[in-house]
């Protein structure tokens, strides 16, 4: 039975197909992200009050620190869980979890309630922000998602100073609370956006959850952030509590090493960490978002101390950076769109925030307020170019079957990053300020101050200003050279990111986007159609995009291949919109027609399930796939035989070629000899080492999956005649080299026969 598409028809993106259609989706996702990133900085500006309101300054670094715990926990599960299941119904759960904690933090009436409450926003938004970009990924192919993830950035920028100012209005005017209120119809607004207008495939398979990898993980999370936070503030860092925590964090680490190696469905696969790309990245987007929620997260607080500014007035002060971010993430996303290159990003966003941190490490109670927000700017210019294209690298190395993992996966680290950063920084300023004034402000006139726990900007205002100048110094010289420590881990991120290997970026969406076949029936309805008919516009071969001279691939019967394959991954399955894919895209490759043999048992029609339907279309597409490249491996191995011989016969002919010429010289005397000898031509041949076995994954969901598998057989190939070529280049100088004696040779001895001549005419005479 022969079945021919276009594969045109099928890899047109879904941008292209209606530009209208992305509208709503975008919308929805800008909006979950909008809120994602709000909940990290809206407190920002509000907390001086909250933990005063509250009589909490102890636990203040616990308000920003339980919200990036949960969330760093929660965002590899939605990752791996979206990549099995779907993310519309994910993204619609983060939400309503997003709101309920928002709601329990709106009425807490001490630190533990409220802490409780970011927690659990946490749970929710540790989805919201990685679900946003997957889900762009299922729907732009990656060279056209730079611009996208750019507006994302911006986005992102835009609510971390909304955060603030929101944080400082509501402090002033209303109340704290109405920071968790807001949430509730915005999340609200975000729930019936995915519902109404995210429209994505399907998924059928039943998830298997990874129980002892998320328990290890949590723990290990956990340890490790409570160490940071604690250390230097509730306990000596060389404490029991601290150094037992950093064991416990160790030993899970290694636990949960182990059960993602043995677990059917890792949350976090231990095969991406043999990615280059990945793990520098990841590496990257750890030390930035380190900077960034270290260096920032205390600001508001900081301003409002040092600077005697308002809590409003303290979240203005952070349009600078966000500006900066603004214009930096959208130009940078431009760029890379329209010129499909993005290595330059990483290191231009780590050169200008090692020098935005470097900037700010010189503040001082005296430092202009419009210098401190030029330094700002510079900061959030380095942190707009590198953040989204540091992800866009990251879904560029994976495919579309992997991306909601793999982003999932950076972006775990980038979270362990920020609560590190929150941690650490919080610990080092809370436990610097304390011994600072105590050190400096008299006892009683600490108690008559309320104590440490109890400043807030307005009971410093009303201070003495010999005590008030004691306190913005030591708020000053507690938080300024913790800038100067950030800067040479952003110069190993620096370092890291010139080892990027840049690879060209995607034009067509991988995988299941949101413009593929949304049901089982209707994906086998294309595998198992009798024939499909190419339009009649469609050219008579289509020329594969990737793949320089087109070659055709039949598929036959292979059953040991076939058995081979399913041994391999019959635990996997692909998402229903990309067996569709690649059916269709399977059914003519460089206008060649694929050929299903009936007799080896693989007939669509004959299976019940729509999914097996599909994987049996995959397979053949592979099987097709895997013969061209044993036959290319046989023509090679044959060609190498023919040339080795070839060279043998040529080698031996000059041999024999040179013996004669010398014999004849010693007959010069006798009677005059040519003494010509022409080689024979050498012919055009290919060699060099035999094509190296290919191995295949069954349930790649790719419609590039046969064109990169004939790309590389090509490659190998080229590189063999490439060897030929050389072998060739080096038999002509030696040809070269013998024609050259040759010639010396015939001059020496028709210079003797010359002067033999002379002689005998002399003689003569």
């Amino acid at each position: 039975m022969t079945e021919a598409v276009t594969a045109e028809a099928v890899a047109e993106p879904q941008e292209k197909k209606g530009g209208r259609h992305l509208v709503p989706i975008f919308a929805g996702l800008l909006v979950a992200m909008f809120l994602a990133a709000l909940d990290q900085t809206i407190f920002s500006t509000a907390l001086p009050t909250i933990v005063g309101d509250l009589h909490g300054v102890d636990q203040m670094l616990w308000v920003t620190t339980a919200y990036l715990l949960a969330a760093t926990i929660m965002m590899p599960i939605y990752g791996k869980l979206g990549d099995l299941i779907g993310r519309k119904s994910l993204l619609i759960i983060a939400l309503s979890i997003f709101v309920g904690g928002s709601l329990v933090g709106a009425v807490a009436n001490d630190m533990t309630v409220l802490i409780i409450g970011r927690a659990i926003q946490g749970l929710g938004g540790g989805g919201l922000m990685l679900l946003a970009q997957a889900i762009i990924a299922d729907v732009v192919p990656a060279r056209e998602r730079g611009k996208y993830m750019g507006v994302m950035g911006a986005v992102f920028g835009l609510s971390s100073v909304v955060g603030p100012l929101l944080g400082g209005w509501f402090t002033e005017s209303l109340s704290w609370r109405m920071g968790f209120w807001l949430n509730v119809p915005l999340g609200i607004v975000a729930i019936l956006a995915a519902v109404l207008f995210l429209k994505l495939p399907k998924h059928d398979q039943k998830p298997n959850i990874d129980i002892l990898g998320i328990a290890t993980m949590a723990v290990g999370v956990t340890a490790l952030i409570l160490a940071t936070s604690w250390g230097g503030n509730k306990y000596d860092w060389d404490s029991w509590q601290i150094l037992g925590l950093f064991g416990v964090t160790a030993v899970f680490g290694v636990l949960f090493v182990i059960a993602e190696k043995f677990a059917k469905e890792p949350i976090i696969p231990l095969h991406l960490f043999k990615q280059r790309n990945f793990n520098l990245t990841t590496v990257a987007g750890l030390i930035i978002a380190i900077a960034m929620f270290g260096a920032i997260g205390y600001m508001p607080t900081y301003l409002q101390m040092s600077q005697g500014v308002s809590a409003t007035e303290s979240g203005l002060m952070l349009i600078p950076m966000v500006a900066g971010l603004l214009i930096t993430s959208i130009i940078s996303g431009q760029i890379v769109s329209r010129t499909g290159k993005y290595k330059w990003a990483p290191i231009v966003s780590m050169i200008i925030t090692t020098g935005g941190v470097l900037l700010l490490s010189t503040l001082t109670v005296d430092t202009p307020l419009w210098v401190l927000m030029a330094y700002i700017f510079v900061l959030g210019a380095g942190i707009g170019v590198g953040m989204q294209n540091l992800i866009l690298i990251v879904q560029n190395t994976f495919p579309a079957r992997e991306v909601g993992t793999a982003t999932a996966s950076n972006n775990f680290f980038r979270q362990i990053g920020a609560s590190l950063g929150s941690a650490v920084v919080g610990s080092i300023f809370t436990s610097r300020l304390t011994d600072l004034l105590t050190e400096r402000m008299p006892a009683q006139a600490m108690q008559g101050a309320g104590g440490a726990n109890s400043l807030t900007p307005d009971l410093v205002k009303h201070l003495p200003q010999q005590i008030q100048d004691i306190i913005v110094g030591a708020y000053n010289d507690a938080l300024t050279p913790i800038f100067l420590y950030l800067a040479p881990l952003l110069l190993v991120a620096l370092i890291l990111v010139f080892f990027v290997k840049e690879k060209p970026l995607a034009t067509t969406i991988e995988g299941s986007g949101a413009d593929l076949l949304e049901s089982a029936d209707e994906g086998a309805a294309l595998a198992a159609a009798g024939s499909v008919a190419a339009p009649a516009a469609a050219p008579a071969a289509t020329e594969v995009a990737t793949v320089n001279r087109p070659i055709a691939i039949t598929v036959g019967s292979d059953d040991d291949l076939d058995h081979e394959l399913l041994r391999g991954r019959d635990d996997e399955a692909l998402p229903v919109g990309a067996h569709a894919m690649i059916t269709e895209q399977s059914k003519i490759i460089n206008g060649s027609s694929v050929e299903v043999d009936q007799a080896s048992g693989w007939n669509p029609e004959e299976l019940d399930d729509p999914a097996e339907r599909l994987s049996v279309a995959a397979l053949d597409v592979l099987t097709a796939a895997q013969q061209q490249v044993r036959a290319q491996d046989l023509a090679g191995a044959r060609t190498i035989e023919r040339v080795g011989a070839q060279l043998d016969d040529v080698t031996h002919r000059f041999d024999a070629a040179i013996g004669g010429f010398h014999r004849e010289l010693q007959q010069i005397r006798d009677e005059l000899l040519s003494g010509r000898l022409d080689p024979a031509p050498v012919p055009q041949g290919s060699g060099g080492d035999e094509l190296r076995q290919y191995e295949y994954n069954l349930l790649l969901d790719s419609q590039q999956t046969a064109d990169r598998v004939t790309k590389l057989a090509q490659q190998e190939a080229e590189r063999t005649l490439a060897e030929a070529d050389q072998q060739r280049v080096e038999l002509e100088k030696r040809i070269e080299r013998l024609r050259s004696v040759e010639r010396e040779l015939t001059g020496a001895v028709s210079h003797q026969l010359g002067s033999a001549e002379q002689d005998r005419a002399t003689d003569s005479i």
